[in-house]
């Protein structure tokens, strides 16, 4: 899969092409690596981290995901508005941080499942099924170790208790999963993971009869028991491993099954030579050394390009890696070219910031951070264009 070759920027100086089928494949490659017997929803959360929930979970749907993972109320609904639009009306959507009050009626008419993330959420869902016809279904998170969103442990062994007594106080709720959270999935030297799995396994046993969920990407990509009837993938659909850069072995093997799906191209806006001595950028932070091509490319940190990325990252023109000198402005990045082959260059128009050449656990582990924030913080001014739809 690949992004588009000679970017139509339009307006813009920066254009970020998404691979849709890339992110399809990818999902096509999750769902591979379990069972029959195990399910593969989509993560579409932050506007598809970033990517566009409207154009991804559609074209997710249509290869055959049947359930979608979102955050909040506001994401649901506006996710159903898409899949309802594009002939996926019958897919399945959760929000992850649950229903909040006064958000009952909203949940139901645009046929949300919230999960339910504490005692008090579960016994508002209760009575408000108990009222409404119908609606009741729900998803049931129960926290192992992430100490985030879920039923803490007091709180599990309440309701464990409350169904060994006899009594039932899931009553009027369809539970649809019980679910739980993988703190460290991609690491695999650290034992979270395994202590989660048992843990959740055990807490399972005493709801036999309902659907469990543990595997994010990271459990995806571990298989094993962590594959139980519905597995969640988020930044593994989007081409890449949560390892990031700290995959090793199988893991980098996994790595190279999944495409990238973004590419971030950026106009150049000015070509100029320096003297050697002349410093670069606010506050001057590179000095060259030599009589030297500028390039100055039109992106910076307004567009979410990340300011750490200052005399660190490289770019790729016409096929050549440049280095990134200077600070990173709000509009805009300066390279050096000064040892590229300049007849080559002089037909660019453009430099490739973030790609084949710079890939994305590259870029996140040289501004110090992970992909899924690089992604997520992806600005609303580039130009976007969407290929292999």
């Amino acid at each position: 899969m690949s992004g588009a070759l000679s970017p139509d920027f339009g307006h813009a100086d920066s254009v970020i092409t998404v691979d849709i089928g890339a992110i399809v494949e990818n999902w096509r490659y999750l769902d591979s690596l379990s069972g029959p017997r195990t399910e593969t929803a989509g993560v579409v959360k932050a506007n598809a981290y970033g990517l566009g929930a409207a154009r991804v979970a559609p074209a997710l749907a249509k290869a055959g995901c049947r359930t979608f993972f979102v955050m909040s109320l506001d994401e649901a609904v506006a996710l159903r508005r898409a899949l309802t639009d594009s002939g996926h009306d019958d897919r399945r959507i959760l929000a992850l941080g649950g229903c909040h009050a006064g958000q009952e009626a909203a949940f139901r008419e645009s046929r949300i499942t919230p999960v339910i993330n504490s005692l008090e959420q579960l016994q508002r869902w209760r009575d408000t099924a108990r009222v409404t016809a119908g609606g009741g279904g729900a998803a049931l998170h129960l926290d192992t170790g992430m100490t985030r969103l879920g039923l803490d442990p007091e709180e599990t062994a309440w309701l464990l208790r409350r169904i060994e007594d006899g009594e039932e106080p899931l009553a009027g709720i369809d539970v649809e999963l019980v679910m739980s959270h993988l703190a460290a999935g991609e690491d695999l030297a650290d034992k979270t993971s395994d202590r989660q799995l048992a843990s959740f396994a055990r807490l399972c046993a005493a709801l036999p009869d309902i659907p469990a969920s543990l595997a994010n990407s990271g459990g995806t990509l571990r298989g094993g028991g962590f594959h139980m009837a519905l597995n969640r993938p988020g930044i593994a659909l989007y081409g890449l491993h949560p390892a990031g850069l700290d995959t090793t072995g199988d893991q980098s093997d996994q790595a190279a099954s999944l495409y990238p799906a973004v590419t971030w191209q950026a106009r150049i806006l000015q070509r100029r030579t320096a003297a050697a001595g002349d410093r670069v950028g606010y506050n001057g932070t590179h000095q060259l050394r030599r009589d030297s091509h500028i390039f100055t490319l039109g992106v910076g940190y307004a567009d979410g390009y990340p300011r750490s990325l200052g005399n660190l990252a490289t770019v790729t023109i016409a096929g050549m890696a440049a280095p990134v000198i200077g600070r990173v402005s709000m509009d805009s990045i300066t390279i050096d070219v000064t040892d590229l082959d300049q007849a080559r260059l002089a037909a660019a128009s453009h430099a490739e910031i973030l790609g084949a050449g710079y890939a994305l656990a590259r870029m996140a582990g040289d501004a110090g951070t992970i992909g899924y924030e690089i992604l997520t913080q992806l600005g609303q001014r580039p130009a976007r264009r969407y290929v292999n739809c």
